[in-house]
């Protein structure tokens, strides 16, 4: 009877291992290797600069910030993304920047032929590093916050 507990541990953690493993080997970065810089810019939602975020969930705009700029995307209408436009591949490159696709459906490097969800996790092309994100916060009904956590 023992000796069949023993085996069935050993089988129970093997195949934890295994599953542990595999779900470890996946090849995306985890940490985005875009460098810290101050970021703390505030956009107002009534301005013109962000009309496009007002009008549908799925929206982006560009603001100035971060490296190369910051893309701030609306997931709802009351969740927003924001993310460093310079791209995590090669970041020697000056042409690696980062936008959002005229399908609205996800981010591309167009120089590296990298692409981007909307989470910022790498989809296709050469990259394998996450999009630096940032921080965004509801100052009031209608500011957003933007910094660097």
């Amino acid at each position: 009877m023992k000796l069949k507990t023993i085996k069935l541990n050993y089988r129970v953690f093997f195949w934890f291992g295994l599953i542990l493993a595999l779900a470890c080997s996946k090849d995306t970065n985890l940490i985005s290797p875009i460098p810290d810089v101050i970021v703390r810019e505030q956009l107002n939602l009534n301005s013109a600069e962000a009309l496009p975020l007002k009008s549908r969930d799925g929206t982006f705009v560009y603001i100035k910030g971060g490296l190369k700029g910051i893309i701030v995307y609306r997931r709802s209408q009351d969740n927003f993304l924001a993310f460093e436009r310079k791209s995590p591949y090669r970041l020697e490159d000056s042409c690696g920047i980062i936008s959002g696709h005229s399908s609205y459906l996800y981010m591309i490097d167009s120089c590296h032929n990298c692409t981007f969800d909307w989470q910022g996790q790498p989809t296709g092309g050469p990259c394998k590093d996450i999009m630096k994100q940032y921080q965004v916060q509801y100052l009031n009904n209608f500011t957003l916050l933007i910094t660097n956590p």
